[in-house]
């Protein structure tokens, strides 16, 4: 075979040397240039929807670019964890998920088709929405401190309802379990919207779920509203104790969302997310909008994002464990 001379040789590669420049999704033209699907791994309603929706408008605005939210809920939030795990990682199919999904749902009975630490590319926190600690109106107990003692007297007796499994008001409900020494009996609904209406029609006797969900019924009297699993009141809920006034500072608790992708998302496509998602939070009215209703924004870098789901499983797996003995 007949070599080329050094010459020729290099002129081919500096013609080629530009390209190497560009990933795959630049060379695919600008991202994004068509729609983004924004998987929610929880039913319409609930306080992780309510949210996506939110950030999925403003992110749209801030990307010029239509952000569609797909509700693909069940299994804890698995059934939608296992899709983005098999989506293609373009930037075009991504997942808004709470801390729940990728460092509980691992450790449950339920089966984890994914593994939290090598399946998905973390983009960036979005929010964070304290707990309510609320029962049904017929249960006799005017507070947090005769909820427990209720608990304590008849183990199991009281039941709680959730989003599932994987779902942050069961993290929360473990919480208050662990710290107390106390049992309920965990009833999965299939949105939070679902498991506070299940509460309010008397099906289970409590929730554990966010503001938005739970005040209208607070404030109708259809629900009483024991605590707030935070350090502090809320302004939508400013007659509502913290935990931490009542004399329980470790029985803190919110549900923690962010977005994520498919493994292997093209770096350049993180940081124009991740950058757009920066804008989004500090975005006035967004930040309004969730503030009224109970929900903190919040923000991170990748690497951040994912160590804090590392940190979460490896908190998680020890609790479960401890649950399960």
């Amino acid at each position: 075979m007949k070599r080329l001379p050094r010459r020729a040789l290099l002129r081919a590669l500096a013609c080629l040397t530009p390209l190497s420049l560009f990933s795959p999704s630049v060379l695919a033209g600008t991202y994004p240039d068509r729609p983004i699907t924004l998987v929610v791994p929880f039913g319409a309603g609930g306080i992780t929807d309510i949210v996506a929706r939110a950030t999925g408008k403003v992110l749209g605005e801030q990307l010029n670019q239509t952000v569609i939210v797909e509700n693909r809920p069940g299994a804890g939030g698995n059934i939608a964890a296992d899709y983005i795990r098999r989506a293609k990682p373009d930037g075009y199919t991504l997942m808004f998920t709470t801390l729940g999904v990728l460092a509980v749902n691992p450790h449950t009975d339920m089966k984890a088709s994914f593994d939290s630490k090598k399946d998905f590319t973390y983009i960036s926190l979005v929010a964070n929405t304290p707990h309510l600690i609320a029962v049904n109106a017929a249960v006799q107990s005017a507070s947090l401190s005769a909820l427990i003692k209720l608990a304590k007297d008849k183990p199991g007796s009281i039941s709680f309802g959730t989003a599932g499994l994987g779902s942050s008001p069961y993290q929360g409900m473990a919480i208050l379990q662990e710290a107390q020494g106390i049992k309920f009996l965990h009833v999965p609904y299939k949105s939070g919207a679902e498991s506070v209406t299940g509460v309010v029609a008397g099906q289970v006797d409590m929730t554990f779920e966010a503001t938005p969900q739970v005040m209208p019924f607070v404030t109708s009297g259809k629900l009483r509203a024991l605590a707030v699993a935070n350090t502090q009141r809320l302004a939508s809920a400013p007659d509502v104790p913290s935990t931490t006034e009542l004399g329980y500072p470790g029985i803190v608790s919110g549900s923690v969302a962010g977005l994520i992708g498919p493994a292997g998302l093209p770096a350049d496509v993180v940081t124009t997310l991740n950058a757009a998602l920066a804008k989004v939070v500090a975005n006035p009215a967004f930040k309004d909008t969730l503030l009224k209703q109970g929900t903190a924004t919040a923000s991170s870098t990748s690497d951040e994002f994912r160590r804090l789901v590392v940190d979460e499983d490896k908190r998680w797996a020890k609790i479960m464990a401890a649950a399960k003995e």
